[in-house]
């Protein structure tokens, strides 16, 4: 009798954990849809100043989630590698790295002594592998895009990545407890909204990218929280908006 009382209150709280979430993702839907509603009309308008309070109205940008990052083949190390080598400024464990020559370096040593800690079961270099294909901001970049596009692109609006150099830092700590190897990570990327009457072929840059000034800039912090040892990780973007009109 005990245990079948015990499997009814396991199954309640699960069926009000459901539903609890059922009405949050039902909340968020209805939220999304009436500011992209609000968009798409006061960009028709050439409103910015509405275009901006409609979003920010939307406290679920703040705390937008993502699909965690799977590992990137091995013939995609040397690209993620240039990548960070082009960084111009990383922070690993609260240490500043200003210009990435000697970035890479320091991380595998940082790995290696990481895996040689008591009760840690992983090889040096399948930690490192696994670290700079996270660091590399093509990585949060194109997540962030195809996550923010679906929700703020319009028949009138894009989001495109802007030409703007990338002067945010990524910020990496990265420790063991317990014998499993965690990371925190942040990244920032710039984008822009731009109507699409306005962009014209001249404008359009390198991989996608539009060199004139958005209509509104936007930036897109990805955070990170992830156990490396029993791969999972919470993942997540948090849109900024401008302060100003311009």
């Amino acid at each position: 009798l005990i245990s079948l009382i015990v499997a009814c209150r396991i199954d309640h709280n699960e069926e009000d954990r459901s539903n609890m979430t059922a009405a949050v993702v039902s909340k968020q839907d209805e939220a999304y849809s009436n500011m992209q509603a609000s968009v798409s009309k006061y960009a028709r308008a050439n409103d910015r100043r509405m275009v901006l309070r409609s979003m920010r109205e939307v406290k679920y940008l703040s705390c937008i989630p993502l699909d965690s990052t799977p590992p990137a083949p091995p013939e995609d190390l040397n690209g993620a590698e240039e990548e960070m080598m082009l960084e111009e400024s990383i922070i690993l464990n609260g240490i500043p790295f200003h210009g990435s020559q000697h970035f890479l370096t320091t991380l595998k040593e940082l790995c290696v002594k990481l895996t040689e800690q008591e009760g840690v079961w992983m090889e040096s270099t399948t930690l490192y592998e696994i670290l700079v294909s996270k660091m590399a901001r093509s990585t949060s970049s194109a997540d962030s895009f195809f996550k923010l596009n679906s929700l703020i692109g319009s028949p009138d609006l894009m989001l495109m990545p802007t030409t703007q150099k990338q002067s945010f830092a990524i910020k990496m700590n990265l420790y063991v407890s317990g014998g499993q190897i965690h990371t925190n990570l942040t990244t920032t990327n710039a984008f822009g909204l731009f109507r699409k009457a306005d962009v014209k072929p001249a404008d359009l840059g390198g991989h996608g990218a539009v060199s004139s000034r958005p209509w509104i800039g936007i930036q897109a912090t990805v955070e990170e929280r992830a156990n490396i040892s029993s791969e999972k990780a919470v993942r997540h973007v948090k849109v900024l908006l401008p302060n100003s009109l311009y």
